[in-house]
């Protein structure tokens, strides 16, 4: 099952408040990047991340090709995944790439793990669960699950070497759009 990016109405959108004794989304989201850090090896920690109401990303120098937890509770899922949206050329490139190693990595990470084309320059490798409580137990499994998945996938991600679509981009690039004021890491 897909989750689309175009959630509920805001009028039907649930509150980001926590249920008593559960994390607020902020508070979630912050808590999975610090349990991320801790989970992965040494090489791998030097990750930046954003966030907002909805979701965190995860990225390595190019912020459109990234890792997302996203919290749907229109949908009642979770969504944990690598994200490419870079561009048409990209994102072709990724999922062509991607597509080519899926058996194995079905094998590597389970078979609940998609690869996804969503638009032209849009795409995903990534899986569902059904929305769990936010809370600090959550956190940590949704942390150790990501860990998985970055320690399989980002070395794919390299290995690929396809340039990014968009201006230059650097783990110092200051973000465009929405994302400008939501950035963390």
């Amino acid at each position: 099952m897909a989750m689309s990016h175009a959630l509920a109405p805001a009028a039907k959108r649930p509150s980001p408040a926590p249920a008593t004794g559960g994390l607020t989304r902020r508070d979630f989201f912050d808590d999975v990047a610090a349990r991320l850090r801790e989970e992965l090896p040494e090489e791998r920690r030097g990750f930046r991340h954003h966030r907002n109401p909805v979701l965190l990303k995860i990225h390595y120098g190019n912020e459109r090709v990234h890792y997302e937890v996203a919290v749907n509770g229109a949908l009642g899922v979770l969504e944990i995944g690598l994200h490419f949206e870079d561009g048409p050329l990209s994102t072709a490139a990724y999922l062509a790439h991607f597509d080519g190693e899926l058996v194995e990595l079905k094998h590597a990470l389970g078979p609940r793990v998609e690869l996804e084309r969503w638009t032209a320059s849009w795409g995903h490798l990534y899986e569902i669960w059904p929305l769990p409580r936010l809370d600090a137990a959550a956190a940590k499994r949704v942390a150790a699950r990501l860990a998985a998945l970055i320690e399989t996938l980002q070395p794919l991600v390299e290995a690929a070497g396809i340039e990014p679509e968009r201006a230059a981009l650097s783990p110092d690039a200051e973000p465009k759009g929405p994302w400008r004021a939501w950035r963390r890491g």
